[in-house]
């Protein structure tokens, strides 16, 4: 099987598997637009994967756009959405040169790959300047706090995805997490692997790198996107960036 089969393999096993979560949130962000006056006509998901997020948002009739690194994940969620643009990029920071969007999201601690903070604070600047002038960004990281010498084992299991999950501290404050993934084809497995380098940063100098990126209002939010004050112990942060 190539390497683009099993990721289109993998999309529709992460899909049946862990879909509805991020189907959740999706409907808490458009929620949260509403309470907000925020209209939302456009959506661009970096780094959509399987195309949750933006499902929801097709079918609440918004345009939709979606950039991935993997092939197979674009194959896999053409088929499942085909109404919605994807676009192929080297790099998961990279948004599409001429796309303008209302609201722009990157779920999953995606932010975490970027190798370094002047990688972090270039993608804020790139947002700001694709969004609308009301435009809204929501993304979530895991912290420092989370990150530094985190040190794990866990296993999953689905119908149609299992999951080993690996983490240990790297060099240079980073985190290598591996993932080894068994893909429920029928009458058969397929197993898969990634390891990422995940990074962060101190939680001030994220929020205060997205002021300086343009973002007029930042707000830190739990998983359901309810304001929160800010603290050192949040493990996973979430955020709300206005661009007025």
């Amino acid at each position: 099987m190539s390497s683009n089969q099993i990721d289109i393999e993998f999309a529709k096993s992460w899909d049946l598997s862990h879909g509805h979560f991020s189907k959740g949130i999706a409907e808490r962000i458009l929620e949260f637009a509403d309470e907000n006056k925020i209209k939302i006509k456009s959506a661009l998901d970096i780094c959509c994967g399987a195309s949750n997020l933006l499902e929801v948002f097709h079918n609440h009739g918004i345009k939709c756009e979606g950039t991935e690194t993997r092939q197979g994940m674009i194959d896999y969620s053409k088929e499942k959405c085909p109404e919605i643009a994807y676009y192929l990029t080297k790099n998961m920071y990279e948004l599409p040169a001429k796309s303008k969007a209302d609201l722009i999201t990157c779920n999953h601690d995606i932010v975490n790959y970027f190798e370094t903070f002047d990688e972090w604070k270039l993608f804020f600047k790139d947002v700001n300047k694709h969004l609308s002038s009301n435009g809204m960004f929501v993304f979530d990281f895991y912290t420092k706090y989370k990150l530094n010498g985190w040190k794990e084992t866990n296993y999953s299991s689905s119908e149609w995805l299992d999951c080993i999950t690996s983490v240990k501290p790297g060099l240079y404050d980073k985190t290598i997490i591996t993932y080894t993934y068994f893909i429920n084809c029928g009458d058969h497995m397929v197993k898969t692997k990634d390891i990422v380098v995940e990074s962060c940063y101190d939680n001030h100098l994220i929020i205060d790198e997205l002021k300086k990126a343009g973002f007029k209002k930042v707000i830190v939010v739990d998983e359901k996107l309810n304001p929160i004050e800010p603290n050192d112990y949040i493990e996973r942060m979430h955020i709300v960036a206005l661009k007025k």
